[in-house]
Parts: structure tokens; C-alpha cells; sequence
């Protein structure tokens, strides 16, 4: 069976607004990072925007959460676990839930390859622009202030 779910909830019309009388559910974000800090900061700037997360730290962390979340989203910082191995750890998650929506986090000077599994390589430069880029690849289903 092909789970295109995170393409077109079933709560949503083909427009992407909510059914009448249905709300959509929170996003749920999975974020792969080895460095506590940038996790903690990433997750309180995705919940303050509705969205709820779930952390890994390192591949084998990140491969078991893979498996057991039922994340909207995986993102994976390439700088943090080095971007040949974020690349690796990105095709081993889509390997895994190949219907998973995956975003690679970089920054402008990161060489990410032009083949990379990702869905999308984000390269961030604030907080703002990448919470837009995210939001994209949620279907905007996150709560940002206009």
C-alpha cells in the first residue's frame, strides 16, 4: 500500500485548507542533531510555533527514532554530524520511511552533493527564513506570526 499521506492528509481538501469542520493535527518534526544545544533551540523554536518534536542525537539514536516516530518531517543538521555523514544518515532515514518528507539543515559554505537523498537541503541562515522553508515542506501547517 503507498502512503502518500504527508503529500495530502486526508483532513485536507484539495486546495490544502481543512475539511469544514476538521482542524488540522500539530505537525510532528523529528530532529537529528548532535549537539544538544542546537536541538534544545530548534525544538523550542518549532513548538512555539505549534509543531510537536521529537529529538536524536547520533545514528543510532536517529535510525531507532526513525523506525518509531511518526514524524510529518526529519530534519538532519549536516554540520553537526559532518555533512558526508549527514548525507549517509539522510539516505539511510529515507531507506527506512521512504514516504517521510526529509530536509538536510546546512550552512551556505557546507558541500552538500547534488545527488543527496534529501527531499530538500535547507541552508540557514536565520531563524526566521529557515521556519519558512520548514513551514513549506509542512504544507503550512505551522503557526507563524504574520
Amino acid at each position: 500500500m503507498n502512503d502518500n499521506s504527508h503529500e495530502h492528509p486526508s483532513n485536507l481538501q484539495l486546495n490544502g485548507d481543512p475539511m469544514p469542520g476538521e482542524k488540522l493535527s500539530a505537525p510532528e518534526v523529528l530532529i537529528i542533531n548532535d549537539d544538544q544545544s542546537l536541538l534544545q533551540s530548534r525544538r523550542q523554536l518549532l513548538e512555539s510555533c505549534g509543531a510537536t518534536v521529537s529529538t536524536a542525537r547520533g545514528t543510532a539514536e536517529a535510525i531507532v527514532e526513525t523506525i518509531l516516530d511518526p514524524a510529518d518531517l526529519i530534519l538532519i543538521d549536516a554540520t553537526n554530524v559532518g555533512a558526508e555523514h549527514g548525507v549517509f544518515l539522510c539516505g539511510v532515514v529515507k531507506r527506512l520511511r521512504p514516504s517521510k518528507r526529509v530536509a538536510l539543515l546546512a550552512f551556505l559554505d557546507t558541500d552538500i552533493p547534488a545527488n543527496t537523498p534529501a527531499d530538500r537541503v535547507i541552508y540557514r541562515n536565520d531563524p526566521c527564513q529557515l521556519l519558512i522553508e520548514i513551514n513549506g515542506m509542512l504544507g503550512g501547517r505551522l503557526k507563524l506570526d504574520a
